[in-house]
Parts: structure tokens; C-alpha cells; sequence
């Protein structure tokens, strides 16, 4: 039963469903006469065929990329002797072409000089490294600032304590250097 007009994958579907449930066949799965005797004449040619062993297979040391490895996948054949046959087809040039689309083709240790090229990236590194030691010689530049701030703070302070230590000692320096000059200085108040 051919099907001129082309079905949708749905009504298919549901033909096919309609037709399980009835429990019909689907046309489908009847194979027509003429597929059937195609599919019987092979078996047919191969039970005339005698069974190739591996006596019957030529040396593997002979065979070379024209030679024919049909007789290899004979069911007489070992397995041994099948893949070391198949490993000889294989090793053919024909079969050995390189598309050059594997990432693992190219020899990836060795590089090419760049020589006075420079890549974004190298400028982008450059420009990093420059911007960090604009930004040490900043921090250091005011570490230093503020360390000289301290150290002037500091200095004042013992400016001004070495001050007052003098102030309140000269009148005492004065007393002991003359003492009848702080008692006429006394005197002189009474005045």
C-alpha cells in the first residue's frame, strides 16, 4: 500500500495508533516480496562462497594500500589476523591525511618572537604596573609627609616644654648667680 500524498508526522502518528489499537499491521512494517527476495539472494551468494581461513589470507607483509582486505573480514579469519590486517589498511597514507582542524596538530611549545610588536595585553600589563608604582611612590610620599608632620609636631613640643623648663628656671638662675641682688630686688619693692 503506497501513499502518494505525503502525510504530517501527526496524522502518521495517529493512523499508525489507530491501526495498533484495531490490532492491524502497519503498512509500514510489511516489507513488499521484492525487498524480501533482495534481502535472501546475499545469504544466498555467501553459502556459495567457500570460507576464507587463515591459511587462505596472503602475508600481512605483502600487502601495501591497493592490495584487497575484503578476504580479512571473512568469518574463518581470526580475529588476530583480521586486526593486524586492518592495522596495515589503516596505516596507509590514504587514510593518514591531517585536516589540520585538531587543536592537538600544531606544535604549541615553541613560539614565534614578537620582536618590536607590541600586544594589548603587554600595554595593558605595562600600564597596570605604572599605575601601581604611581600609587607606592604616592602612599610612600605621604608616609613620608605624614612622618615629617610627626616629627615637627614632636620637635615643637620639645621647643615649647624646653621653653617653659627655661622660663621657670631663669629668675632660679638669677637668684643663685647674685644673692644680694635678689635680696635687693626685694629691697626695692619695699620701696
Amino acid at each position: 500500500m503506497t501513499r502518494e500524498i505525503k502525510e504530517s508526522a501527526l496524522s502518521r502518528w495517529s493512523r499508525r495508533k489507530l491501526e495498533a489499537e484495531k490490532g492491524i499491521q502497519p503498512a509500514d512494517l510489511n516489507p513488499p516480496a521484492e525487498i524480501e527476495a533482495e534481502s535472501s539472494a546475499p545469504a544466498a551468494e555467501s553459502e556459495s562462497k567457500p570460507v576464507l581461513t587463515d591459511a587462505d589470507m596472503p602475508d600481512i607483509e605483502t600487502l601495501d594500500a591497493d592490495s584487497d582486505f575484503s578476504g580479512f573480514m571473512s568469518e574463518g579469519v581470526s580475529d588476530e589476523l583480521r586486526n593486524l590486517a586492518l592495522r596495515k589498511l589503516f596505516r596507509a597514507p590514504v587514510f593518514n591525511i591531517r585536516d589540520g582542524l585538531d587543536e592537538y596538530d600544531e606544535d604549541y611549545t615553541s613560539f614565534e618572537k614578537l620582536g618590536d610588536i607590541v600586544t594589548s595585553d603587554m600595554k595593558h600589563r605595562i600600564e597596570m604596573e605604572e599605575q601601581k608604582l604611581r600609587e607606592k611612590l604616592a602612599a610612600e610620599s605621604e608616609a613620608a609627609e605624614q612622618e615629617t608632620d610627626v616629627l615637627e609636631e614632636i620637635d615643637d613640643e620639645m621647643d615649647a616644654i624646653e621653653d617653659e623648663e627655661e622660663s621657670e628656671q631663669a629668675p632660679l638662675k638669677v637668684a643663685a648667680a647674685d644673692p644680694e641682688a635678689g635680696s635687693g630686688k626685694a629691697v626695692d619693692d619695699e620701696q
